[in-house]
């Protein structure tokens, strides 16, 4: 079964003061980017996780194939639409998730493609990309650390990551040539830096 795939588009934009879902890369809404890049993978099944501004992102997506979620109560962070993705896919029963804020619509596939291959092949519950020795995103969570992800406290006060710093020994770092895994795109200023980067193909 391939692994799954969650985009975490649930967040109040409340430093960008618009849905950064929407945002146009390269012609297309952050959203749809990933979707499309989800889709050239063949990464199935894919789940959308949306939030107060879900009524405006819908129609960006209809005509993708892929399951949405609405969080009502994006106060709970990252986490908890996290934790409603895993709830969504409990019947599906997938070997693994991977995890893309929405806020990283310029990440490359090849770059995914490089996280999905580093999974088939290690050992390891996590598998993340690296940049200049600095962690970024997506990250691929093993199906055996999903409980332990809905149902820890520390994860509930911290994120994730306390899940991932409890596992420190089963994570895969891969070393990628790719800014955008650490380069999430939350206020206008870095829109606009995005924008810049990409009129010169940095992308």
């Amino acid at each position: 079964m391939s692994v799954a795939s969650i985009v975490l588009a649930a967040g109040r934009s409340a430093r960008m003061g618009a849905p950064k879902a929407l945002l146009d890369f390269r012609g297309r809404p952050f959203i749809v980017r990933i979707l499309e890049a989800l889709e050239a993978l063949d990464l199935k099944t894919r789940v959308v996780v949306l939030g107060e501004d879900g009524s405006r992102i819908r129609p960006a997506i209809a005509g993708h194939d892929c399951l949405i979620v609405e969080n009502p109560d994006v106060d709970s962070g990252p986490i908890g639409s996290l934790r409603l993705a895993l709830a969504t896919l409990s019947q599906v029963r997938p070997p693994a998730v991977l995890v893309w804020p929405v806020d990283l619509p310029h990440v490359r596939v090849a770059t995914v493609d490089r996280l999905v291959e580093s999974y088939r092949r290690s050992p390891k519950a996590i598998v993340l990309p690296t940049f200049a020795e600095r962690r970024g995103h997506p990250i691929i969570w093993d199906a055996k650390l999903f409980e332990e992800i809905e149902s820890s406290d520390a994860a509930t006060k911290e994120g994730v990551r306390a899940v991932l710093h409890r596992h420190e020994s089963e994570v895969q770092a891969v070393a990628v040539d790719d800014p955008a895994v650490i380069e999430a795109v939350n206020t206008p200023e870095d829109y606009e830096r995005l924008v810049r980067e990409w009129n010169r193909d940095i992308y």
